[in-house]
């Protein structure tokens, strides 16, 4: 454990977390309960019967919408496509021989020699 307080950051993550996890507990219980019910009482099959309704709006009147069917552009042409083949070749060159890449492999390593082999040569 360090001996840093928290910053407020970690403190209000931690708090709206924990705002979370109550409410989630809370929504699981209502869901769980099923309502209590008086032993004599039943659920009613089916809802009862739609009422007519008149509702009367007074006010202006909305303007009227026109609506006119402009020409519309072609669609346009589904796309193309181009396979092609392309043959790639590498050349590898040629190994170098011992003689041509200088020295040749070092039989004992120093640091700088290990790091910077031609700056090591030139420092001796």
């Amino acid at each position: 454990m360090s001996n840093t307080a928290p910053t407020w950051g970690s403190v209000v993550v931690t708090g709206l977390a924990g705002i979370a996890v109550g409410l989630l507990v809370a929504a699981l219980l209502v869901a769980g309960n099923s309502p209590n019910r008086p032993a004599g009482s039943s659920v009613p099959s089916s809802p009862p019967p739609a009422q007519p309704v008149t509702v009367t709006v007074t006010g202006r009147p909305p303007p009227p919408v026109t609506v006119t069917q402009s020409q519309s552009e072609p669609p346009a042409p589904p796309p193309s496509t181009t396979t092609s083949t392309v043959s790639v070749t590498r050349e590898l060159p040629a190994p170098k021989s011992q003689s041509e890449s200088g020295s040749g492999s070092p039989t004992s390593l120093d640091p700088t020699s290990a790091i910077a082999p031609n700056v090591a040569s030139a420092q001796r």
